[in-house]
């Protein structure tokens, strides 16, 4: 029997899914998923991303600020990423997340690997917002993020290319209630 290491069990568990960080054995796949993701600007191969998953001085893709989970369906197989960063430690994460295109059931995995996301983030964070990027085209990625409490924030028009042409950036926000309890969250005059 095979001995599995901790990095390969996961540690986000939802109905269907299992979230954990990346692995060598992932990077062909994974590569092939974040180069679907119509929000990450960089356009990866997968010796691209074996690069700077060698990177000597934060090998791996879960650094300190920033981090890849592989998303993995409980019955095997890489399913999507999600790419995390921190925002020098506050409780504040800025994200993309990517399932495959094409699975029949993939409105059913975003939405479970977003509430298994935010579980385990709310389990050990003092955690006070999770903002998400979406391109304005994908609706369904959209209606994953409200139906799990995100929020419309804010919409970037012509941000970024979608099948060669410009579209909006829409940014889908979680806030926490101990920030919506703030002094001054319904006043528009006051920022963050």
């Amino acid at each position: 029997m095979t001995e599995v290491s901790n990095m390969q069990k996961g540690f986000a568990y939802g109905e269907h899914v299992v979230l954990r960080p990346v692995v060598e054995d992932d990077l062909k796949e994974l590569a092939r998923l974040m180069a679907e993701d119509p929000c990450d600007a960089t356009p990866w191969t997968h010796q691209r991303l074996k690069k700077k998953f060698e990177n000597k001085e934060e090998p791996g893709l879960w650094g300190r600020t920033s981090r890849d989970y592989a998303i993995l369906r409980k019955d095997g197989g890489i399913i999507g990423v999600l790419h995390e960063s921190e925002d020098s430690n506050r409780g504040i994460f800025w994200n993309r997340l990517h399932i495959a295109e094409g699975l029949a059931d993939r409105d059913e995995l975003g939405i479970d690997t977003l509430r298994a996301y935010l579980a385990f983030k709310q389990a050990w964070c003092d955690l006070l917002r999770i903002s998400f990027d979406v391109v304005r085209p994908e609706a369904g990625k959209a209606g994953w993020l409200g139906q799990c409490g995100f929020e419309l924030e804010l919409t970037q028009e012509r941000k970024v290319l979608y099948l060669g042409q410009p579209e909006a950036q829409c940014t889908y926000t979680w806030f926490s209630e101990k920030l919506k309890q703030s002094p001054g969250w319904d006043d528009p005059a006051v920022a963050d």
